[in-house]
């Protein structure tokens, strides 16, 4: 079984589709619009919200979270939850904001949940009762649009990832619109981040045919495009970002758990694992062989 978001939008300008949806097709009344405090600064989070308001959805603003949000971050928009009440909780940013919603829509839906433990024992939580979830991705490392992965960081400051399929959103947006405003510097980590997850996933034993077919489209998206992204082509910088999507579609497939702090790939250690696997992808590229793969990435450094 391949689990995927209900509705997966992929285009430039797919946004205002989809986001048209939740008045003509759910009829939803209030939206809780979740995002970091650069995003909200930058006009990217008003102008999703004009929509919606045009629309006759009512909404409020939650963006007072961390790079990598925290339990506290996510208890002080506990009260904002319970006074406005939303039917939609819309993450909108990278893979931060977009667990930030996934956070405070399990919280919604389960007052009573402690992250920590729906860490360790997933299959207790449950989504989609109170409310329903879109994610908009503006930034293209982690596919968490698209993935069932939830990345916190604990009381003690300690990473806490909770994998579920039921933090899978109802509309996941995959526009590279947003990610124009981009520097070449964050075009290049979120390419080098995709890459690297891409590989790994593809290395694990649970990779199948369908999964192994989405990874292997975003590693070599990310080898032919990355350096023409970061030179401000607007044609590569979209396959990057569909890229990411097609990345995270994958991840909760084959993936137990995701470490965005890991190197890039690869380093020292992996050179030596699941070669014959490696060795598959290098082919399936066209590639002479894994050193051939490992020279591919480097060069992208």
């Amino acid at each position: 079984m391949l689990n995927l978001p209900k509705k997966v939008y992929f285009k430039n300008g797919s946004a205002s589709v989809a986001l048209r949806e939740l008045s003509e097709v759910y009829h939803l009344k209030r939206a809780l619009l979740v995002s970091n405090p650069r995003l909200y600064r930058n006009g990217t989070v008003s102008s999703i919200g004009g929509q919606l308001r045009k629309q006759g959805i009512r909404t409020a603003e939650f963006f007072s979270i961390s790079a990598v949000p925290s339990f506290a971050d996510l208890r002080s928009g506990l009260p904002k939850l319970s006074e406005f009440q939303p039917d939609v909780i819309v993450g909108i940013g990278g893979g931060g904001a977009m667990s930030a919603a996934k956070a405070l829509w399990l919280l919604y839906e389960n007052p009573d949940l402690d992250l920590a433990a729906a860490a360790e024992a997933p299959a207790r939580i449950h989504t989609g009762v109170k409310a329903k979830q879109v994610l908009v991705a503006t930034s293209f490392g982690s596919g968490a649009q698209n993935s069932p992965f939830c990345v916190l960081k604990n009381d003690s400051g300690e990473t806490c990832v909770i994998k579920s399929f039921e933090l899978l959103p109802e509309i996941s947006v995959t526009d590279a619109r947003f990610a124009e405003s981009l520097s070449p510097a964050q075009i290049k980590a979120c390419g080098l981040a995709t890459l690297s997850q891409s590989i790994r996933g593809f290395a694990g034993d649970s990779c199948c045919e369908y999964t192994q077919g989405l990874l292997r489209e975003a590693v070599s998206a990310v080898l032919s495009n990355l350096k023409a992204a970061e030179g401000g082509c607007p044609v590569a910088l979209e396959k990057l970002h569909n890229a990411a999507a097609l990345a995270g579609a994958a991840y909760g497939n084959v993936m137990d758990t995701v470490d965005f702090t890991a190197p890039f790939y690869p380093f020292t250690t992996e050179k030596a694992m699941h070669r014959e696997r490696i060795d598959m992808l290098a082919q399936d590229l066209n590639l002479s062989g894994v050193q051939t793969l490992w020279e591919a990435c480097e060069a992208l450094f």
